[in-house]
């Protein structure tokens, strides 16, 4: 699937902040890859330069300082107002991640969070990164989402990414000479008040943009109904009414070492 890059820029870029208070299972994701780099390489000085592709608003980033202070960071995103967001040590570069251009020195962490989902050739990213690392202990790092995301979405409007499993993300890892450390996944699952919420929720986390859609009164209508009668969650017995209707998350987590 080739995605329209300059639509996820401005969307992104006109929902910083409101990406940064909403997107509550982006930021999880950040923070349980934070947790594992920390449990296996915090304590090892082995972090010494690193790269982030997909920087947003600094969720991923401000872990990576904190946990290895004395690297030397770069942090890429695609809205160059990302840049504003995070720790001022943290060199910054505008552009697409997916052809984002690994120093010439080897790096000891490639780390992305919530990011490749996005990217047309994702096999192809996996080995430019693998390359990028530094033999023989350079870590690879990425969180992203799995084939039940937003499905809801998906069915209901017919459109959607295209994500990997995790087996086959594993596979693509492993072809590249890189050795499995991680590899996690789960489902999280939103409720949301009605249909309209939820999209007002991808709205405001700027994932909205896998085509520019015009919602016309009857479409969102539809769209209603039809979210409505598949995916409105009961409220418990012996209550009114309904409890809501379900927004599904698939995460996946691999972390990955060069042997």
């Amino acid at each position: 699937m080739i995605h329209d890059k300059q639509l996820l820029q401005r969307r992104f870029s006109r929902h910083l902040r409101s990406y940064d208070t909403s997107a509550v299972v982006q930021r999880t994701i950040a923070d349980r890859i934070g947790g594992l780099l920390e449990q296996r390489y915090a304590n090892g000085g082995r972090i010494r330069c690193g790269v982030e592709i997909g920087a947003g608003t600094g969720f991923l980033t401000r872990h990576l300082v904190r946990l290895f202070p004395e690297a030397e960071w770069t942090a890429n995103d695609l809205t160059a107002e990302s840049g504003s967001w995070l720790p001022g040590s943290v060199r910054f570069e505008t552009g697409d991640g997916e052809r984002f251009a690994f120093p010439d020195e080897a790096c000891d962490l490639i780390a992305s969070a919530s990011v490749v989902q996005w990217f047309d050739d994702l096999p192809g990213f996996i080995a430019r990164a693998a390359k990028g690392l530094r033999p023989q202990g350079g870590v690879l790092a990425l969180g992203t989402f799995g084939p039940e995301n937003l499905r809801e979405i998906a069915d209901t409007t017919g459109r959607g990414l295209h994500y990997y499993p995790l087996e086959s993300l594993r596979k693509e890892v492993e072809r590249n000479g890189l050795r499995i450390a991680v590899a996690e996944e789960w489902i999280e699952r939103q409720l949301h008040p009605t249909p309209a919420d939820v999209l007002r929720h991808l709205r405001l986390t700027g994932v909205n943009g896998v085509a520019a859609e015009r919602w016309t009164r009857d479409r969102l209508r539809r769209f209603e109904a039809d979210y409505r009668s598949a995916y409105t969650l009961p409220a418990p017995s012996g209550s009114d009414g309904e409890e809501g209707v379900t927004l599904t998350f698939h995460p996946i987590i691999l972390i990955a070492e060069r042997d």
